[in-house]
């Protein structure tokens, strides 16, 4: 539990840098944007909330806001909350590969193996490049007991972002 709980925190901390990323590239308004510089998860996910309700925010730019709720959301261990806005993200941008890769790594958090499998696959499927999507694959076929897959994995991470975190063997 505890060995899965830091997995996630590890993968947490890459999406952060990731999403926040792409997110600063949106035209966001200035408060959301701000929301991203806060150091407090519960601060970005107040900031995030407040922002939402706004209704300042809509279609790539809502789904982006939800995706860095969620990240925040993660942080505090909150996963499902963190499925439940990405979910609504998945239904506002669904070729969006964080999207998928976001939830995966929320799933892979709750046990929830399968799920987090099929979601991560769908992320790879769309951006077959995402270091961090091969990471996440690479705990959940280490979790389900499958170490060739996750080894094979785990390489093809490293090899396309060595600063990436995947699992040790």
């Amino acid at each position: 539990m505890i060995y899965r709980y830091a997995m996630a925190v590890c993968c947490c901390l890459l999406l952060l840098n990731l999403v926040r990323a792409s997110a600063m590239a949106q035209e966001l308004p200035q408060d959301c944007q701000e929301a991203m510089a806060v150091r407090s998860p519960q601060g970005q996910v107040d900031l995030f909330t407040q922002c939402l309700n706004s209704g300042k925010v809509s279609g790539t730019a809502k789904a982006t806001t939800l995706k860095q709720r969620a990240i925040a959301y993660m942080h505090l261990g909150q996963h499902q909350r963190a499925v439940d806005d990405i979910d609504e993200a998945v239904r506002i941008r669904p070729g969006d590969a964080d999207n998928y890769y976001l939830r995966g790594v929320a799933l892979r958090a709750l046990g929830k193996y399968d799920r987090a499998l099929e979601d991560t696959n769908r992320a790879i499927g769309i951006e077959p490049d995402n270091a961090g999507a091969y990471a996440n694959r690479a705990f959940i076929y280490k979790a389900l007991g499958n170490a060739n897959q996750a080894k094979a994995d785990a390489r093809r991470a490293r090899e396309l972002d060595p600063r990436v975190k995947a699992p040790s063997f």
